[in-house]
């Protein structure tokens, strides 16, 4: 019997939740200093960002985090994740982020970023990938015009292993093993001005790609591991 798109979609989710699941209890993670996680600071909702294919231990980097959205394409492997996150207990708002005018209501972009919107102003976090396809790591503008509309600060973070395989495609993926040596690193808090302008946004995205370099260089240092 064929499953449906829909049924097929849920049980990829089910068994992608199940290894990431034993990816995070197997890897063997430095300790996070104290303080350093967003909801640790205070009860503020918060923006998290990393790269695309970078995810992976996104739930480890969140254990503990309140009220947590991500956002998830309208991909079949949209579906798939959306699944993986709700059974991780977060909620999945679908759509994505486009560089392509043309391209922004066929992947839902407004509507999402109306709803993301929503989620930080009622105190829902949100974790989302900071480039958006296909340009890796050049981070777009569009948490960065979260940040600014809502006044909610925006928190870089590097989720790595040293037991992975690393990818040569479009984002550079790397897939998560079990039994490495893990380290989650989180950055300082950045808030956007709202009266920032299309320059400013435009300097704050530069910004956050370099953040964001240099915050995944220093995690594969910190366990010994250089990409």
């Amino acid at each position: 019997m064929l499953f449906s798109p829909d049924r097929s979609a849920a049980l990829a989710g089910r068994a992608l939740h199940a290894y990431l699941d034993l990816v995070r209890r197997t890897t063997r993670f430095k300790p996070v200093i104290p303080g350093a996680r967003p909801w640790e600071r205070n009860r503020e909702p918060f923006i998290a960002l990393t790269w695309h294919g970078q995810q992976m231990l996104t739930f480890a980097a969140l254990e503990g985090a309140p009220r947590v959205a991500v956002l998830t394409s309208l991909h079949f492997d949209g579906s798939v994740v959306s699944t993986v996150v709700e059974r991780a207990g977060f909620r999945s708002i679908r759509g994505s982020g486009t560089q392509t005018p043309a391209k922004i209501m066929a992947k839902r972009s407004v509507p999402a970023f109306f709803e993301m919107r929503d989620a930080l102003r009622r105190g829902t976090s949100l974790m989302l990938t900071a480039d958006v396809p296909k340009l890796s790591r050049i981070a777009g503008k569009g948490a960065v015009q979260l940040a600014r509309v809502t006044g909610r600060p925006i928190y870089l973070f590097a989720a790595v292993t040293s037991a992975r395989v690393d990818l040569d495609n479009w984002d550079h993926a790397s897939i998560a093993l079990p039994f490495g040596r893990g380290c989650v690193l989180w950055s300082e808090p950045l808030y956007v001005r709202k009266a920032a302008d299309d320059r400013e946004i435009g300097l704050i995205a530069l910004d956050i790609s370099t953040r964001l370099d240099e915050l995944h260089a220093t995690a594969q240092r910190n366990i010994g591991r250089e990409r």
